[in-house]
């Protein structure tokens, strides 16, 4: 079997120090923002695609509040404009953006199961994505147990995500099959969870589709 070695050099080379507090972390662990220099303003580049100089934060409300009262500043080396609640909410719709993006190509690929019925059949899956408004899909057992090994996420609305895999039914539960997906899934959506305001709860009574 073949040993994947990362050298110092290369981890150094995707490291990114944090706005907020200082700290040293992978990119992948950051949330990058741009500057628009015309503006003075700040916008989110969740998928790390945007051209121009980028500042990087831990995806936690009080590195972003550091970061804005001076981080940006020291990083872009220019009087940043912006707020915490806005780029906060700035943060949760890009991520929301890039989730629905990704889901949506998984779909082209045929790499969803979609609905209860076809998820409970499926083996192997990489990722559960349910939807906010159907907590009563806890009461099926790939999801019970997919969120106690913490292999599931509450997104959007039945509505919303029947929308995103352009179906005109309410979806409440799908599963992502390839793994790389899912990966960029469940980090894009860990980087902004601390600024979704919701809470959701999986025993409520909701219908499961």
């Amino acid at each position: 079997t073949r040993m994947e070695v990362v050298t110092t050099d290369e981890r150094k080379r995707t490291e990114r120090t944090c706005a907020g507090c200082g700290k040293h972390a992978d990119a992948g662990e950051l949330v990058r923002v741009i500057l628009d220099p015309s503006s003075g303003e700040l916008a989110v580049d969740m998928a790390s695609s945007g051209f121009g100089r980028g500042a990087h934060v831990h995806g936690a409300p009080t590195c972003l509040a550091k970061a804005l009262k001076g981080g940006f500043n020291r990083v872009f080396k220019a009087d940043v404009k912006g707020d915490a609640e806005a780029l906060s909410a700035a943060i949760v719709e890009a991520a929301d953006r890039r989730i629905e993006g990704l889901i949506s190509g998984a779909k082209r690929a045929g790499q969803l199961a979609i609905g209860g019925d076809a998820v409970s059949e499926t083996k192997g899956f990489a990722l559960l994505v349910v939807a906010r408004d159907a907590a009563a899909a806890a009461k099926l057992s790939v999801v019970e147990r997919a969120v106690a090994e913490g292999n599931a996420i509450a997104f959007a609305d039945k509505s919303r995500i029947g929308a995103v895999i352009g179906g005109t039914k309410e979806v409440a539960v799908i599963a992502i099959l390839h793994a790389g997906v899912a990966e960029a899934v469940a980090k894009t959506y860990r980087l902004s969870g601390a600024f979704r305001e919701s809470k959701v709860s999986w025993t409520s009574s909701s219908e499961v589709r």
